[in-house]
């Protein structure tokens, strides 16, 4: 039960070996795939190099122009005039970046540069921008918006004529610097340079007029504006284009225009304060001729003169009556606010309000509820370039304007109603102190009235004037402090594709590949390298005797060898075999030496006949016996017919002597295999063999036979059994690794215990023996073929020893 269990576990261990993936770590194995591999992994790499160079050639180059901005304003004369001190707001970093990211900035500095319409030259593989350097000019009055983005190509007849071509259809010849009438547009195209009309006359060039509005959406992701430091208040503004030049005047427009942007928000408010003071003087100039006029008549129609009895009553009388108008006055800005309010109920103008309600004594708290609401009307405008009408966030901030809005007016109409109340409560004391004095002559009564209203009148329009100039100081001194810290320059290199990026890409690429390629070669690989892998999946006491190496020339079968040059390398290798020999049978008397494979093609016969050969330098008589009836070869090694041979002989139908053939070679003979018989396994064990293998050793010191492959047929089982010298072939990097398994069941499973192994066509670096050979012999077992008995080979696709290239990277033969 145990010799059960044991041959179980080695059968399982045998078919797990014969899977077609390598599943042992062996790094020798790995370095030695490296090794062979090192020129195809140098062609993977120099290819993944030359595809980045060629990406590297023919993309486009992105540039990028950047500068460093530092933003910081402050009104100067507002500061000693203490003008609009209320209204001030504080510097906000993140809101000066929100606005150099806006595409409301971005679009009125791109109207700040000449790229209303682009020039082009177009190659066969790129295409060039020629910002600023457009050999024509073309002015244009579009009458038609859809004209916008199309092309029109420009090819020169000589220099004052010219074709137009929009999309591959010639509108016609046309002059330059001549009006062109087209239905949606008007051109006229001007040559700035004709040393550049050779290049015209090819008609790559092409314009195009562009919408602002278009290029604003398409280049908005390509500007970048973000914070450098928050304590130092450094943005960095960069832009990317194919132009290196036009990506400077970009971002240098962009940095420009928010200095004027900047400029005009910040003096919008005095603006909007001047206006309202215009409007006041004009109406209290007017107010003042009247009164003076009034005292002029008065003068001249009651001869009349200033008296002193009543300067009690014009003292006590101007004060209310100034008390008077100061409540008249802030109802009127009251007034003006609550009818914007009501007029633009649904577009506030914040910058309006401001300054109508400057010294007014409810402004502090009508000023914080207009701020509050201008901070909601202006994320408001920031989030329409972000997000949409309809989204939650725009409702909400609807909302929250709406209920300002409606805080603002509750306290508007509260204000006024205090005002209301307390104009009362002045005209009242006013016709009481008026009562006292009704017995004042009523001329005298008269002229101080007159008098007290031309007082009134220029007190305010004083008042007006003054603020007017401190305002007209205040506009003029709204000077921005942004600076550009350093300069957009034109890029040299550009930002996109990064040469040495894409190569070191391109290099790690093919190493990567490569790697992959050698792991899977390495995962992949189940034929055998080396003696020690036959002997490391063996479970059997294998003796190794010897290895040969592959010779230096392709013959085309298999042939003696090692009398061509008997000091050579392979010829010393059947030597050493030789020698070995003796260590496993060192007895005198004539021995037989049977010698077999698992398929063909690898190198049984070759070693037969060169072991021949070699025992018969010893002076030993040898003979060869050629058993492979199926697909004979011994007859082609040595050019000679085959028309008698072992089969003739095993059917008793011709006698040794008539098959015995000489080779060049003193002392060794062979007989080939004779006609193909229809049952070359049943002549084999039919009991012939045995007498002549009786009768060729009394006259020959070795009797070699080659037998057919073990692998696919059984006739060599017996042979190999009788033999003294039995001896089992693999060939370097063909045969299979589980082909070991059938030397264990030889030796194990059928007895053959003295059986020895060859490594045939063995690689050898110049370490060991000085160069290398590329030894190989063709043909092959193709059995089946052309004698009508039905006995097929022992494949259907024979093995050729030829390599394909894409064999030689898989590591695979056909």
């Amino acid at each position: 039960m145990e010799e059960n269990t044991s041959s179980n576990n080695l059968n399982e261990e045998r078919a797990r070996k014969r899977s077609n993936l390598n599943t042992e770590s062996d790094p020798i194995l790995f370095f030695h795939l490296l090794k062979r591999n090192l020129l195809l992994f140098a062609v993977i790499i120099i290819c993944c190099l030359l595809v980045s160079l060629v990406y590297l050639r023919y993309t486009a180059p992105v540039y990028e122009a950047k500068l460093v901005y530092q933003v910081n304003s402050l009104n100067t004369a507002s500061s000693v005039l203490n003008v609009g001190g209320g209204f001030k707001e504080s510097n906000s970093l993140a809101k000066d970046v929100e606005i150099l990211r806006s595409k409301l900035l971005f679009k009125r500095a791109l109207r700040k540069i000449p790229i209303d319409v682009s020039y082009y030259n177009q190659g066969e593989i790129l295409t060039n921008e020629l910002y600023r350097s457009s050999p024509i000019k073309v002015e244009h009055q579009v009458k038609d918006s859809s004209i916008l983005g199309q092309h029109f190509y420009v090819k020169f007849i000589d220099t004052h004529k010219f074709e137009l071509v929009v999309n591959k259809l010639v509108l016609g010849e046309y002059q330059t610097n001549t009006t062109i009438h087209l239905p949606k547009v008007d051109l006229k195209i001007t040559l700035l340079r004709k040393e550049n009309y050779e290049i015209l006359k090819e008609g790559n060039l092409y314009f195009r007029i562009n919408s602002y509005e278009e290029m604003t959406n398409a280049w908005d992701y390509k500007l970048s504006v973000f914070p450098l430091n928050n304590a130092a208040k450094t943005i960095n503004i960069s832009f990317e284009d194919h132009n290196p030049k036009k990506a400077v005047d970009i971002v240098t427009a962009v940095a420009n225009e928010y200095i004027i942007y900047d400029i005009e928000e910040r003096s919008r408010s005095s603006k909007n304060a001047l206006q309202f003071i215009d409007e006041q003087l004009d109406r209290y100039y007017n107010k003042l001729r009247l009164s003076e006029d009034k005292i002029k008549d008065f003068h001249q129609g009651t001869n009349y003169t200033s008296m002193d009895r009543s300067s009690s009553y014009f003292d006590r009388s101007n004060r209310l009556e100034n008390e008077l108008i100061d409540v008249d006055l802030q109802q009127s800005v009251l007034k003006e606010v609550k009818k914007s309010i009501s007029l633009n109920n649904d577009d506030i103008d914040v910058y309006d309000l401001l300054p109508i309600l400057a010294g007014t004594d409810y402004a502090g708290g009508i000023m914080s509820l207009i701020t509050s609401l201008k901070e909601f009307l202006i994320q408001k405008e920031n989030l329409q370039f972000e997000v949409t009408k309809d989204s939650e966030i725009i409702k909400s901030l609807d909302h929250k304007i709406k209920v300002q809005k409606k805080i603002l007016f509750e306290s508007i109409n509260s204000s006024n109603d205090k005002l209301t109340t307390k104009r009362i409560e002045l005209l009242a004391k006013i016709d009481k102190l008026e009562g006292k004095f009704k017995k004042v002559p009523a001329q005298e009564l008269e002229f101080a009235r007159l008098q007290r209203v031309l007082s009134i009148d220029e007190k305010f329009f004083t008042l007006l004037m003054e603020k007017r100039t401190e305002y007209s100081i205040s506009d003029a001194g709204y000077v921005s402090e942004h600076i550009i810290l350093d300069r957009a320059i034109m890029p040299k290199s550009p930002v996109f594709p990064n040469k040495k990026v894409f190569i070191s890409f391109g290099f790690i690429v093919g190493f990567v590949l490569s790697l992959v390629l050698l792991l899977v070669k390495y995962i992949t690989k189940n034929t055998i390298s080396s003696i020690d892998e036959i002997v490391r999946h063996s479970y059997a006491g294998i003796t190794v005797l010897g290895i040969v190496p592959k010779y230096k020339h392709d013959i085309p079968v298999s042939q003696l060898v090692v009398n061509k040059n008997p000091k050579s390398i392979i010829a010393e290798s059947f030597r050493a075999i030789r020698s070995n020999m003796q260590f496993i049978d060192g007895s005198k008397g004539a021995k037989l030496l049977a010698v077999t494979s698992t398929v063909s093609g690898e190198g049984k016969t070759f070693c037969a006949i060169n072991i021949a050969g070699i025992i018969a330098y010893s002076g030993k008589k040898v003979v060869i016996l050629d058993l492979d009836m199926r697909k004979p070869k011994i007859h082609l090694g040595f050019g000679v017919e085959n028309n008698v041979g072992m089969s003739t002989l095993l059917i008793k139908s011709k006698k040794i002597s008539e098959c015995v053939h000489h080779s060049e070679l003193e002392n060794l003979d062979f007989i080939t295999s004779g006609p193909v018989p229809p049952n070359p396994s049943e002549l084999i064990i039919n009991g012939e063999l045995d007498n002549v293998i009786k009768e060729l050793h009394l006259e020959y010191d070795f009797v070699i036979i080659d037998n057919p492959p073990i692998g696919l047929v059984s006739d060599a089982m017996e042979i190999l059994k009788k033999a003294d010298y039995p001896i089992y072939v693999f060939k370097n990097e063909y045969s299979k690794k589980y082909f070991v398994n059938n030397v264990d069941r030889l030796m194990i499973d059928n007895g053959i215990g003295g059986l020895s192994i060859i490594l045939n066509a063995v690689e050898h670096g110049k370490s060991a023996y000085g160069g290398g050979y590329g030894y190989g012999y063709g043909g092959g077992y193709g059995y089946g073929g052309g004698y009508g008995y039905g006995y097929g080979g022992y494949y259907e696709d024979e093995p050729k020893d030829k390599t394909s290239f894409w064999n030689g990277i898989f590591g695979r033969k056909k």
